[in-house]
């Protein structure tokens, strides 16, 4: 299996959306990003 890697631009959308929308979950979701690596990002 191999790794993802995300632009750094993406991460940091990804990151201000979840901290706008508070649910976090619903962003990964939304993202298709494991909602543990978005919380290891921000």
């Amino acid at each position: 299996m191999t790794r993802k890697q995300y632009p750094k631009e993406f991460k940091e959308q990804v990151i201000q959306e979840a901290r706008e929308c508070g649910n976090i979950a619903q962003v990964a979701r939304r993202h298709e990003v494991h909602v543990n690596m978005l919380y290891r990002w921000i």
